[in-house]
């Protein structure tokens, strides 16, 4: 319970993210039909987000609306995620992803002839997943006497995920060749979910009663059922638990960027953010251990004659202090050839490995006084997750094609590394490795301003097994087989 909940906070957040090879954070779809390639070269409002400074594109000569002083653009996404998972026996798990809709908002202004500045309004996670597992309990046998091999155990493990971001973004123009840029992505985050975790026998720190020292011995709690359980290799628990979680405050990052022309054709453009602000998530979560340390204790109570376990379930507060999301490096161009058809290229680096490390979640204050006995001291828990990830490196590639004043058709393709190492919770294969999209545009005329903006984008179809999983064995080299497809349309008003 205390390692999993925030795990798969973590391991479902790339659900979205997959598609472009990073994360949603400005994907308009002009950007998004050439594979988050021209993500900065500044068509869009949203390209704020990722790089500030190409706001200063959106207004004068070379802008589509060389007259436009103000900018306003409604975008939804539809995203509809496809998983097969096979277990290590072979078995197919059924999977439950809930296609998401959501909505992105963007606003600029040009307040003076070298200034503008933007807001956006965005969701930048998203995870909404369903299944129901069947594990094997570790100290329950299907036979009382210890036959039989462990328990089943049917679990349903759901996580529904959501953040949303308000980013304000200021740029100002140095001269012809260059602009720079300073903006905010302020972030707050929800989770709900439901699943299991192996606890170490290692916590049941409690003396056992004074019913049971009389015939095992001066022992705790984890000593007696790991010596009970000696010859099957028992060291842990199955715990069930649903849970849901809040940032206490937003996350903020800070984001600096800039463009540089250097030739008529060619833009580079630039951009980091450093690493968040800390934040914590909190919120509660409801145990119930019935199913394996409550039978087994069930069995004794039997046996013995003794109440040992009234309620097997209990609430605690959960905390995971201090948490900040990674800094990030990118650097993106854009060449318009002689006949107005343009190539972008992009590289992104973000720092995973620095910044999933040493996180450690806390669960206290729980609601049965039972629960104290069996873990000793004031029945809290504090786990350190054990976070490995690697640094994640994202390549895109894309090309646009004008055909007359008003249509332009776009593609593109990207390459990601998954930067996801250690345990993965099920129904979840972050990053697909090769994304592809198509776009197009009707650009408003002399007297209509509206552009209209369209992009398909396929996370492409990829099977990958996980390693051994410790928080819930019974996941340890499960097969995914993962594809993600989005539909990105909407509007764009120029005036």
């Amino acid at each position: 319970m205390s390692r999993l909940l925030p795990a798969i906070f973590l391991l479902c957040s790339p659900v979205l993210a997959a598609q472009q090879g990073g994360e949603l954070t400005g994907i308009s779809p002009i950007s998004a039909g050439t594979s988050g390639a021209g993500v900065a070269a500044g068509e869009s409002a949203l390209d704020a987000s990722t790089n500030p400074a190409s706001l200063m594109n959106l207004f004068g000569s070379k802008s589509r609306h060389p007259s436009a002083q103000q900018r306003f653009e409604f975008y939804g996404r539809y995203v509809d995620t496809q998983t097969d998972i096979t277990d290590r026996h072979g078995n197919s798990i059924d999977a439950t992803h809930t296609a998401a809709i959501g909505p992105w908002f963007a606003y600029a202004e040009l307040i003076h002839p070298d200034v503008a500045w933007s807001i956006a309004f965005q969701p930048t996670l998203g995870a909404d997943f369903a299944s129901t597992r069947t594990t094997d309990l570790n100290i329950a046998t299907v036979n009382p006497d210890g036959s039989g091999g462990p328990m089943p155990d049917d679990v349903l493990m759901a996580t529904e995920l959501m953040q949303l971001a308000l980013e304000p973004s200021l740029a100002w123009r140095v001269d012809s060749k260059w602009s720079f840029g300073v903006g905010l992505s302020i972030r707050d985050t929800s989770l709900e979910t439901s699943a299991a975790t192996e606890l170490g026998l290692s916590m049941l720190q409690g003396d056992i009663p004074e019913g049971l020292a009389n015939v095992f011995g001066d022992l705790n709690w984890g000593e007696l059922i790991q010596q009970l359980g000696a010859e099957r290799g028992v060291d842990s628990f199955q715990g069930e638990f649903t849970g849901e979680a809040d940032s206490g405050l937003p996350t903020t990052f800070l984001k600096f960027g800039g463009t540089w022309q250097a030739t008529e054709q060619t833009q580079v453009g630039l951009w980091f953010r450093p690493q968040s602000t800390a934040t914590d998530m909190e919120g509660s979560v409801d145990v119930d251990l019935s199913a394996d340390l409550g039978a087994f204790v069930e069995g004794l109570e039997d046996i013995l004659g003794e109440e040992f376990l009234d309620d097997p379930r209990s609430s605690y507060d959960f905390e995971l202090g201090s948490i900040a999301f990674p800094r990030q490096a990118g650097m993106t161009v854009a060449h318009r050839f002689d006949n107005q058809d343009r190539f972008h290229a992009k590289f992104v680096w973000t720092d995973w490995s620095s910044t999933f490390s040493d996180w450690n979640v806390r669960l206290s204050n729980p609601s049965n006084p039972e629960f104290t006995g069996y873990l000793g001291g004031d029945g809290s828990v504090e786990v350190d997750l054990g976070l490995n990830w690697r640094d994640s490196i994202v390549l895109s590639a894309g090309y646009e094609a004008d055909f007359g004043e008003r249509l332009t058709l776009r593609g593109g393709l990207g390459w990601s590394n998954n930067p996801v190492r250690g345990s993965v919770f099920s129904g979840v294969a972050p990053y697909n490795t090769m994304h592809a999209a198509l776009g197009a545009t009707l650009w408003g005329g002399p007297q209509d301003l509206l552009d209209w903006h369209l992009a398909l984008v396929a996370a492409l179809p990829e099977k990958w097994t996980s390693g051994d999983n410790v928080v819930l064995s019974d996941l340890s080299r499960d097969e995914f087989d993962q594809q993600v497809v989005s539909v990105m349309f909407g509007c764009a008003m120029s005036w």
